[in-house]
């Protein structure tokens, strides 16, 4: 009788298992289903994200520049910053450049006399045309290594920060919104021409998106 009743205890315990067993399997093939599921959602998701994101890509014809395109604002702003300054189109942004002959003596982040006039007048653009824009303010040298200051300055790199810091350090003061303005340090890696190195030591201030 107690055999009997052994193993009937038996048989009801195999059973329970081989239940549990099965609907743990069922619950593995549910959560391996809601992975696919979640993960084709996800997918669908990001495709809809890039193609939003490719819409909304600034061209060459209205990025930083709502409602003003083409060439004729480039020669507008030229005459307002004037001959001190070149205003171009750089990657689809508006640029204006200042080479380091008119804004820094050598191996100096200490603004000359002469940089005042013409960043003045940079001011009064971003003022007036751009406000609430982004702007970068961006350094850049040639290639040649420091030597005369490498104690001060670790690398090109961070000589053109320091310089670009100089220039948005005066346009604050000059009245364009400090947290609009972002600092960049190129050293000599966008140079601008290949052949003549001056060209390409310099500050460019680029007009970037509405914030």
């Amino acid at each position: 009788m107690i055999r009997k009743s052994i193993l009937v205890l038996l048989a009801a315990l195999v059973s329970l298992t081989a239940g549990c067993t099965t609907r743990y399997q069922d619950m593995l093939r549910e959560r391996d289903e809601r992975i696919r599921e979640l993960s084709g959602d996800i997918a669908r998701l990001r495709n809809e994200n890039e193609e939003l994101q490719r819409r909304e890509l600034p061209t060459p014809q209205n990025a930083a520049a709502p409602r003003e395109q083409g060439a004729g604002v480039i020669g507008q702003i030229q005459d307002e910053v004037g001959g001190d300054a070149v205003v171009s189109y750089r990657r689809g942004r508006i640029s204006i450049g200042v080479e380091d002959s008119v804004t820094f003596d050598s191996g100096s982040t200490k603004l000359k006399g002469s940089a005042n006039r013409v960043l003045d007048r940079v001011a009064q653009v971003l003022r007036s045309r751009f406000a609430g824009h982004r702007f970068y303010v961006e350094g850049h040298t040639d290639s040649d290594p420091i030597q005369k200051t490498k104690d001060r300055f670790r690398s090109n790199r961070h000589l053109s920060a320091e310089r670009a810091d100089s220039v948005a350090a005066y346009l604050i003061q000059q009245g364009v919104p400090e947290a609009n303005i972002v600092v960049v340090g190129y050293g000599q890696f966008d140079p601008v021409d290949a052949k003549t190195k001056a060209k390409n030591r310099r500050v460019e201030i680029v007009v970037g998106d509405a914030m």
